[in-house]
């Protein structure tokens, strides 16, 4: 069995209505009904320059109707759609990696994450991020005495503190 095989055999038996991947590693030469799921809408981003790895998809079930929703944030891996539910309450879903690696986008990446996080709080009111951001902590919220933590994983703290957002995620994945 592949791993696309138990993947969607995962998917088939968990039945959840959204699935965020990162690092699908697809590119303009994987067509996207290789990577469809019965049931779900498939909003992808894959990796814009041209090295391998990196990109994102995101699986929406179809009775969702989902619709893509690009933000204006030039952050390079990211993909995004909306719905509503049965009020006509607009709900926004994303999911993002960032790169650890410094010569794929350069050192303004981490601007750019904080740039997307800044025009969620302004522009989106129910949206629920996902992704990976490759920034390292040894415990969630970090500790100010963490010596592990980068100048730019503290941004990023200090970022989603910011816009008053929550990690719901608290342990290492």
């Amino acid at each position: 069995m592949n791993k696309l095989d138990e993947f969607e055999a995962w998917v088939h038996e968990l039945s959840p209505d959204i699935i965020g991947v990162t690092e699908s590693w697809a590119s303009s030469d994987v067509l996207d009904s290789e990577l469809a799921l019965r049931g779900y809408d498939l909003f992808r981003k894959d990796r814009p320059v041209a090295r391998s790895g990196g990109g994102v998809l995101l699986y929406v079930k179809c009775s969702l109707n989902a619709v893509q929703s690009p933000p204006v944030s030039t952050f390079p891996e990211q993909v995004w759609c909306c719905f509503h539910d049965v009020n006509k309450a607009k709900y926004y879903v994303g999911v993002c990696y960032r790169t650890p690696s410094i010569d794929i986008f350069g050192s303004l990446n981490h601007n750019l994450i904080c740039d997307m996080l800044n025009e969620l709080q302004t522009t989106r009111k129910h949206f629920i991020l996902k992704g990976d951001f490759n920034y390292r902590f040894l415990s969630w919220p970090p500790l100010h005495d963490d010596q592990s933590a980068t100048n730019e994983a503290l941004g990023l703290f200090h970022c989603l503190e910011d816009c008053f957002f929550t990690q719901h995620v608290e342990c290492c994945t």
